[in-house]
């Protein structure tokens, strides 16, 4: 049977938008990614990937990042989202979830956008108080972009933490009044919260990769 070069797609015209048969242009879609912290160093990409899924959250990718040195995780990631209205719904409703158990932080700013007058650390805290605790024992000074309880491998707090706000304004607020104020018997030490990479001037590159 005698086939000519266009019946073989040979040389012949491409896809329509695609003169010459050049494959068409990929088709490029804004995603909207959120800051997973405080993660398991057991915890891995694909284990996050079937937690979010299975929690109803439409997932465009997830990352969790390593040391390219020691190659364990970094504990901290990425979600990535096709809809910034998904993101804002697992942020809502995901944030201090337990993922093989450690109380996750979410937020829509990676780790480098830290702003330490927005910030505040948190010590002699009860041994019972969680995160989801924490968080709201200081919602009322205003927006909180994070807060993380600092705990040993069992799971058990350390007694302390540190809470992220929207604003310096709201920081100097709790410090103002939580300062020395009585939680379960224990009196909190709420103090300003200055990184130590900041303190030395020095600032790490975060990537955000997709999946």
């Amino acid at each position: 049977m005698n086939m000519g070069a266009g019946a073989m797609g040979l040389g012949g015209p491409g896809p329509a938008g695609a003169p010459g048969g050049a494959p068409p242009a990929k088709r490029e879609f804004p995603v909207h990614s959120l800051y997973i912290g405080n993660l398991s160093p057991k915890t891995f990409d694909l284990d996050l990937y079937k937690f979010f899924k299975a929690g109803g959250y439409a997932i465009a990718g997830v990352k969790v990042m390593f040391s390219k040195e020691s190659r364990q995780s970094r504990g901290y990631g990425y979600l990535n989202f096709y809809a910034a209205e998904e993101a804002e719904r697992c942020l809502a409703g995901m944030n201090n979830a337990v993922i093989d158990g450690k109380q996750i932080v979410l937020s829509k700013k990676k780790d480098k956008d830290f702003d330490s007058k927005a910030n505040v650390l948190v010590k002699n805290l009860p041994k019972e108080m969680d995160q989801n605790a924490l968080k709201k024992l200081f919602d009322e000074f205003g927006t909180i972009k994070s807060a993380k309880l600092e705990v040993f491998a069992s799971g058990e707090s350390r007694g302390f933490g540190y809470v992220q706000f929207e604003t310096p304004e709201s920081a100097q607020a709790a410090i103002a009044k939580l300062h020395a104020s009585e939680q379960g018997g224990s009196k909190l030490d709420v103090l300003p919260h200055v990184k130590k990479d900041e303190r030395e001037d020095v600032g790490e590159n975060y990537t955000n990769l997709f999946v």
